[in-house]
């Protein structure tokens, strides 16, 4: 019997700045829906058939991604990822402003 050996160190280091080589694949996978709009961000689904991948950006910038199991649920996840983000530049504005 062989054993199945998951590497997962390798990725570690770029847990939270995920490079472009790591996520080329999925760009060829499937139509990206663009599902939110608003002020600095952007939000888009990607179906990929098992399930739904989402990925945000700020000032078109990547931001986060998830994978959800359905479309409503990635835009429910979506909706919470980014509130939490707005929420933060909110009081990074308030902070700035009470130091001026």
């Amino acid at each position: 019997m062989m054993a199945a050996i998951l590497d997962f160190d390798h990725k570690e280091e770029d847990a939270l700045n995920p490079s472009l080589v790591d996520r080329v694949p999925f760009a060829g996978l499937g139509t990206r829906i663009e599902i939110f709009k608003e002020g600095r961000y952007r939000a888009f689904v990607q179906d990929l058939e098992c399930v739904w991948r989402w990925e945000i950006h700020r000032d078109d910038e990547f931001v986060q991604e998830g994978c959800s199991l359905s479309e409503s649920s990635s835009r429910e996840a979506v909706g919470h990822v980014i509130s939490f983000y707005q929420r933060r530049d909110l009081g990074q504005a308030a902070k700035e402003g009470a130091q001026n």
